[in-house]
């Protein structure tokens, strides 16, 4: 037969285990609350409600162990630690019923009437069992009494499955869906109460009370088994939010029984050498025990902790310096698609997560491990300046728009990590990870902004030395082009005037009636004004753009355009198709801007002329906030990919005959207005020209 010390000790020890429990979860509830400051009603229904429960158990634990003659009705003990024992299991439940109606995704926002009816009973209930247990009020019958406290727990505690089961997703947890309430929450709510109601009946099956079972009588195999099922409650009713938080849980809980076990090896130990001192030796005993608890136990907690946590979920320090360490071995030369690829990987590797994958808001994605990318896309808006700013985990993807919240969980992200550094917001990360790494300690929150700010401090390198190398590029080509331009001017200057001289002898001799070679003096004329075209060309590309900025009724410049090259359009078969509202006007040189349209025009009749396919030419003038954009499309044969690229660089030309130079002077032209020419060729779309200018 076990003694009863044994009894009463394994008791208190069952009921340290979900004070511990408690108490952890509560503190990861008050740092989260603390640090990320949520909006909502929530965490500040969570946070006493855990608080609570943790002192519930606690009073409990100590109620236990009080010695015999301070566990009677009367001692002032006695009677404040059970009215601690029972005043908050009245409020959690109250709390616990208003909880589970904020919880889930498809949370209910409770009515006041409704809230003055849950806290009214609540404190009703509260003041009637706090009066009871201080003595100030008696009762004939205590087991009625007992019987209606435990009937209201229970009926509240059906209420609250009810609610669960009702607003809850269906299945087990999952590490994204920490914000939501699921069937395994419900499940273990209804055991939770089942186990509060045997610890209830069991005693009442004997003619007892749980409370008489606390007296100052010994505590028999009775008052362990229902002391034991009232610790299973308190476990079961936490279990929802220890497996939301086993990072921070289990490593807190863990911490604290070693602290303790050890603490109370070393109170027996030192009792035992007590009990064979002098009264010098127990003062110099007592003295060594007070400063080894002292300056021992608390700095070794922090180590402890750290120790249990890399043995339990492989967190530590370390694993966040292999990833920093990862990340400062890159350079900006690399590129930034492949710094961020490299920083997922060791991400991924180091932190022992499912999948990472890092969104840009130039809408670049690199993804590792296993992660939904294309679902994330769907929802997640990379320049709404709604998106969060900081890191948000857990609870606080409640805090998004609901069709972002629920695809994040249903992609089993378990968190959101912003990418930015004091020049701009480059973009997210996103995590994946197993239930084990569903959540974040403090310290891991800081080291995950730390690698975020980090590797967006790398991008910004990678920007930087991109533009030098751009602005290098666009140096040496303007030099380039510079000297082409000048011996352009030289070369145009120098056949110009000989050609001029030619062409006007051809003109007068083929002006003679009775002149020889007549055709062949045509053939010279026509040849000799190709000549003269060419070198005008060459002179325009030559000069520098002298503009003109008036406002350009941008539809009606095309719609004049398009009646202007209509006889070289009907020549080349082309359908012509124009969308060219009135009234979008642009500031700009007029005629420039209609030679430039020429060009466009010509080199889709050109293309078209030569199609055997549909012959289809449409011209579209669009609007935004901030550029207005002319559209050529024809339904040519395209451009092949690797062409596109130089289409507009001067002399260089996908036409036999092409001089190479239409484009790139058309380009710089809308350059000079401040736009921009962008050339695109889908594969078998034909080939598109939009000429944007500023609005």
């Amino acid at each position: 037969m076990i003694p009863e010390p044994s009894l009463r000790l394994a008791a208190a020890g069952l009921t340290l285990l979900p004070a511990l429990v408690w108490w952890a979860v509560a503190r990861d509830i008050w740092r989260y609350v603390r640090v990320r400051k949520p909006h909502g009603p929530f965490a500040r229904v969570l946070f006493p409600a855990t608080a609570l429960e943790a002192l519930h158990y606690l009073a409990f634990m100590v109620l236990l162990l009080l010695p015999s003659t301070a566990r009677r009705h009367g001692t002032a003990v006695f009677d404040v630690l059970l009215t601690v024992i029972d005043v908050p299991v009245v409020v959690v439940v109250a709390l616990s019923r208003h909880l589970v109606l904020l919880w889930p995704v498809r949370s209910e926002r409770p009515s006041r009437s409704w809230l003055a009816l849950n806290y009214g009973l609540c404190v009703v209930a509260a003041a009637a069992v706090g009066l009871l247990d201080l003595g100030i009020v008696t009762s004939p019958n205590p087991t009625a009494i007992t019987v209606v406290f435990n009937g209201y727990l229970l009926v509240m505690g059906g209420l609250i499955v009810h609610d669960l089961r009702r607003l809850g997703s269906r299945g087990s947890w999952r590490a994204g869906g920490v914000g939501d309430t699921r069937t395994a929450d419900a499940v273990a709510i209804a055991a939770a109460f089942a186990m509060v109601g045997l610890s209830t009946v069991l005693p009442l099956h004997h003619d007892t009370t749980c409370v008489a079972l606390l007296l100052d009588g010994p505590v028999t195999s009775l008052g362990f088994w229902t002391f034991a099922l009232h610790a299973l409650g308190g476990l079961l009713f936490a279990t929802p939010f220890v497996v939301r938080s086993l990072g921070d849980v289990l490593p807190e809980v863990a911490t604290g029984l070693v602290m303790v076990t050890g603490a109370g090896a070393l109170l027996a130990g030192a009792g035992m050498v007590v009990a064979q001192s002098d009264d010098e030796m127990r003062g110099l005993v007592f003295v060594v025990t007070v400063l080894v608890l002292g300056l021992g136990f608390a700095p070794a907690r922090a180590w402890m902790r750290d120790a249990i946590a890399h043995v339990l979920f492989r967190q530590g320090r370390l694993r966040w310096t292999t990833v920093q360490r990862a990340l400062r071995s890159l350079s900006p030369e690399d590129g930034a698609d492949a710094c961020c690829t490299h920083a997922a990987v060791e991400l991924v590797r180091s932190l022992g997560l499912r999948g990472v994958a890092i969104l840009l808001h130039d809408g670049r994605v690199v993804a590792h491990g296993d992660i939904a990318v294309d679902d994330i896309r769907r929802v997640w808006s990379l320049d709404d300046p709604a998106m969060p700013a900081r890191t948000i985990s857990g609870l606080a993807f409640r805090e998004l728009p609901r069709p972002v919240g629920e695809a994040l969980m249903a992609a089993d992200v378990v968190a959101v990590v912003p990418i930015a550094s004091p020049r701009r917001r480059w973009g997210h990360a996103f995590f994946t990870a197993d239930l084990r790494g569903a959540t974040f300690s403090d310290e891991e929150d800081v080291a995950i902004d730390a690698v975020a700010d980090q590797l967006a401090l790398l991008l910004d390198g990678c920007e930087l030395l991109a533009r030098a190398v751009a602005v290098e590029r666009a140096l040496a080509h303007a030099e380039k082009l510079a000297a082409i331009g000048e011996l352009a001017a030289r070369v145009a200057h120098e056949i110009r005037n000989p050609v001029t001289a030619a062409r006007s002898l051809a003109q007068q001799l083929a002006r003679e009636p009775s002149a020889p070679f007549a055709e062949e003096m045509g053939i010279i004329l026509a040849e000799l004004e190709r000549v003269e075209r060419q070198v005008a060309t060459l002179l325009r590309f030559a000069r520098r753009e002298e503009l003109t900025s008036v406002p350009v009724d941008v539809g009606a410049l095309v719609r004049a355009t398009v009646e202007h090259c209509r006889p070289r359009l009907d020549a080349a078969g082309a359908a012509v198709t124009l969308d060219a509202p009135e009234g979008i006007v642009a500031r700009g040189d007029a005629e420039k801007l209609r030679q430039v349209l020429i060009n466009l025009i010509e080199n889709a009749a050109d293309a078209l002329a030569a199609w055997p396919g549909p012959r289809a030419l449409r011209l579209a003038v669009e609007r935004t906030a901030e550029r207005i954009a002319v559209a050529v499309r024809d339904s040519g044969p395209g451009v092949a990919a690797e062409v596109l690229p130089r289409l507009v660089e001067p002399f260089f030309s996908s036409k036999p005959s092409g001089t190479g130079l239409g484009l790139a002077i058309a380009q710089r032209t809308v350059e000079a207005h401040g736009g921009r020419l962008v050339v695109t060729s889908p594969p078998g779309a034909g080939f598109t020209v939009t000429m944007e200018l500023p609005a």
